[in-house]
């Protein structure tokens, strides 16, 4: 080896041993904030988000190899790993905050249900009998074709062929064909359901025979039925009798005996029938009870009364024709229903009959008694040898008016004011005085005031021109209300009881 080459040997040689002594460096920064990116994110729920957090120093500078610990506001909502992954849970919101050295930093996240993308319906054909159902089911996917659980709402495009329940059940109703629809919000599915008719074989009517009191029922079922036995359901099923005197049949099969003998009640649907025998006995009325068995009532009111004949063992019987009579109608009335009406104090029987058989009710009649007298007008203003008219209404303690009572007329002072037996008052001399109704004891009353007129002694006649409506002038009447106008007015003078007459449009004053 060459000297020289030994030289170049030995100067690598330092240089690399200089390179392996340790570096001295400053004490480690602390971390003073941790910042999170990105700083608000939004994720499907199911769907991840990556989040990623830096710790700086005080003057913001990166510092690595700290530890990161990761955590979530609302784990319902949002979670979070070790590695900051955050995964959507549920729908709303949540804060994702990282944290290395007690300081920390975090990430408003979004949590967004994924939209139903395609809705597919199981099975996507089928056919159904009237009657019968088939049950569907809707699967809902995102557009990661991901399951979704969302309400769903289902629609038939033809009720009157097959309806469909909230649940996916469709119900064949009548021949043909229909589309199911489900949705869930805003994207459909639908199947195609072909309906059919399972034709009816027999008829099957219970009880086959029976045997009823005349205006006694019995219930009647008619069940359509498939060559198989198997009954079948949305069949219109119509009843008739083979004699309508004997017993008759409603549209539900209610059969209801008329008279004596025997009738066949028969079921048809889509032309089978079948029969049910029907025998009616005569069970004849022994008595009639009717209640309530002695009502009382006052005049004008009414009461409800009921009959029931019965059998010899006391069983009621239905279907029989019940009259209605009054002892006395002219103390209670009695319709052809058993309603009673009051009409004057006393007492009358009430008696219903069936088949020559009767009972009866005792009737009280009574007067409702009046509590009050209101007399109207209540306090009227008349003119000397003026009328005015008033009313007497007797009232029962509930204040209802009581009508056919006798009304006694009387006045505090004739000299004043005189009033008729029908309540005429008339005014005879200035002043007031005060007209009482009386009536069963029971009294009410008017204050009238009879006013007097004129001045300047004795006036024969006078004619007055009125340019304005009248109310009241000096040295004139004073009317009860204001007159118009051209309107002629008569009345009696104050001073002597002499009459005149203002008459509009006429000469004088």
């Amino acid at each position: 080896m060459s000297l020289k080459r030994a030289r170049r040997l030995l100067l690598a040689a330092v240089v690399a041993g200089a390179c392996e002594r340790p570096v001295a460096t400053s004490p480690e920064a602390s971390v003073a904030t941790v910042v999170v990116t990105p700083p608000s994110g939004t994720v499907l729920v199911g769907g991840a988000l990556q989040l990623a957090a830096t710790p700086q120093d005080s003057k913001g500078t990166p510092l690595s190899g700290r530890s990161i610990t990761w955590s979530s506001s609302a784990t319902g909502t949002a979670t979070v790993d070790a590695n900051g992954k955050v995964t959507g849970v549920a729908a709303g919101s949540a804060a994702i905050t990282a944290t290395s050295e007690g300081k920390s930093g975090a990430a408003s996240v979004t949590v967004m249900a994924a939209p139903v993308a395609t809705v597919t319906v199981t099975p996507p054909s089928g056919t159904v009998a009237i009657g019968a159902t088939v049950q569907l089911a809707a699967a809902l996917y995102d557009a990661s074709s991901n399951p979704l659980s969302r309400p769903v709402a289902w629609t038939s495009s033809n009720a009157s062929v097959a309806t469909v329940s909230t649940s996916g059940l469709v119900t064949g109703a009548a021949v043909g064909s229909v589309t199911i629809t489900a949705t869930s919000e805003g994207q459909s599915g639908s199947a195609s359901i072909t309906v059919t008719d399972v034709p009816v074989a027999t008829v099957e009517v219970l009880p086959p025979s029976a045997s009823i009191a005349q205006g006694g029922t019995v219930q009647l079922t008619g069940t359509p039925r498939d060559a198989n036995g198997n009954a079948l359901g949305g069949r219109v099923v119509t009843w008739t009798s083979s004699s309508t005197g004997v017993a008759t049949v409603s549209a539900s099969g209610l059969v209801t005996g008329v008279g004596a003998g025997s009738a066949t009640i028969t079921a048809t649907t889509e032309g089978k029938s079948g029969t049910s025998s029907i025998t009616v006995t005569f069970v004849p009325v022994a008595s009639v009870a009717v209640t309530p068995p002695a009502p009382s009532i006052q005049v004008g009111q009414t009461v409800q009364l009921t009959a029931t004949p019965r059998d010899a063992s006391g069983n009621p019987l239905t279907g029989r024709v019940v009259t209605w009579s009054s002892s006395n109608s002219a103390v209670a009335s009695v319709s052809s229903s058993g309603l009673v009406t009051g009409k004057a104090a006393g007492s009358a029987t009430i008696t219903a009959t069936s088949e020559g058989k009767s009972g009866s009710a005792a009737v009280t009649i009574t007067t409702t008694p009046v509590a009050s007298v209101t007399v109207a007008p209540a306090a009227p203003t008349i003119l000397v040898g003026g009328t005015v008219q008033l009313t007497a209404t007797p009232k029962d303690a509930s204040g209802n008016p009581l009508t056919g009572r006798t009304i006694m007329w009387s006045t505090s002072s004739g000299a004043v004011a005189s009033v008729s037996v029908s309540g005429l008052v008339t005014g005879v001399a200035a002043g007031s005085a005060t007209v009482t109704a009386t009536s069963e004891g029971k009294s009410g009353s008017a204050a009238v005031m009879v006013t007097g007129g004129g001045s300047g002694g004795l006036v024969t006649d006078a004619t007055a021109v009125f340019t304005e409506p009248f109310a009241s002038k000096p040295g004139y009447l004073t009317p009860v209300t204001p007159q118009p106008f051209g309107t002629t007015i008569t009345r009696i003078a104050g001073d002597n009881g002499t009459s005149f007459t203002f008459s509009a449009g006429g000469s004088g004053t």
